[in-house]
């Protein structure tokens, strides 16, 4: 008799223990997180947050340069899956919007899964080096996008000349 008690009282103890630990795993999960500020961070002119969408941006540097831009204006840090090393795409588009040049036409990308977090009001940067191409001169467009597991974000475009 006193055996069964014994195991009883311990076999309710060890239930109650995991018990409580289950329940304090799940909680966690559930609290939301610390906000941070923006001391220290990196990235655009403003310094702040505009609550709203990722905004992305090209700004050319020189001749065949140019900066892409995916600036967090989000209240929560940005997290994207990648499977690829490729991060980032982008095309060149004729006057009637024909694509007539894709980056990743002409480029490999090692199979490596990976990810990029973006904190609130920092940016994600890549430069683009648009190479020598046969086009004849005119306006184009060219077009830029992040590349996450869930297909194409964050497109945005600007004048690309050709003398």
């Amino acid at each position: 008799m006193r055996k069964r008690l014994w195991f009883l009282a311990l076999s309710l103890l060890l239930l109650a223990f995991f018990g409580a630990a289950c329940g304090m795993e799940e909680d966690s999960e559930k609290m939301p997180e610390e906000p941070q500020t923006n001391e220290g961070t990196s990235g655009g002119t403003s310094g702040g947050i505009a609550a709203g969408e990722p905004e992305p941006a090209i700004k050319q540097l020189d001749d065949k340069t140019y900066l892409y831009t995916v600036k967090n204006q989000t209240e929560k840090p940005l997290t994207f899956d990648f499977t690829s090393s490729q991060r980032y795409d982008f095309a060149l588009l004729d006057e009637s919007g024909e694509e007539v040049f894709l980056q990743s036409s002409v480029s490999m990308y090692a199979q490596a899964l990976g990810e990029e977090t973006v904190k609130q009001a920092e940016e994600l940067q890549y430069e683009i080096e648009v190479p020598p191409l046969e086009l004849e001169p005119g306006t184009y467009t060219l077009e830029a996008w992040l590349t996450p597991e869930q297909g194409p974000a964050f497109r945005t475009e600007t004048e690309y000349v050709v003398e």
